[in-house]
């Protein structure tokens, strides 16, 4: 090999050489830069993506147009609001993190009082509704 190499002109080594190095440039380019450069662009698709999300899922979130009134206990401030919204409170249990409660009333004003509830802050854990004669009972966990 060595010997064939020698037998070329100096002019042919050169050009030999330069295109040994352009095809490890086009190499270099289409195994690395390439395949690199497109991952770097799906992944800042997928970004702009979760980005997206986030902007949508807080919009989401519920707002309080009422400002907190976190002084007074998250038992009272339910039981005050239920009993504003004209529902009946049949059973309510606290304890550190949550507040159990079971209320009957009309349709609308449960719905209503539980969307405000939301509005003010308020997590609902849990909720099963059950409609008793006229009425609609409520059983909810809020946290």
């Amino acid at each position: 090999m060595k010997q064939a190499w020698q037998r070329i002109s100096v002019r042919e080594q050169r050009l030999l050489q330069a295109l040994g190095v352009f095809l490890l440039l086009v190499v270099g380019f289409s195994l690395i830069w390439q395949p690199a450069h497109q991952r770097l662009e799906t992944v800042e698709r997928q970004y702009q993506h979760q980005m997206g999300l986030v902007a949508q899922l807080q919009r989401a979130q519920p707002r309080s147009d009422l400002p907190d009134d976190s002084s007074q206990p998250l038992s009272l401030r339910i039981s005050d609001s239920a009993t504003a919204a004209g529902l009946d409170i049949h059973q309510m249990e606290t304890d550190i993190e949550s507040v159990r409660l079971t209320l009957s009333g009309n349709a609308n004003a449960v719905m209503q009082w539980l969307d405000g509830v939301e509005r003010e802050g308020v997590a609902l854990q849990s909720l099963t509704l059950e409609k008793r004669d006229a009425l609609l009972e409520a059983r909810v966990v809020f946290r």
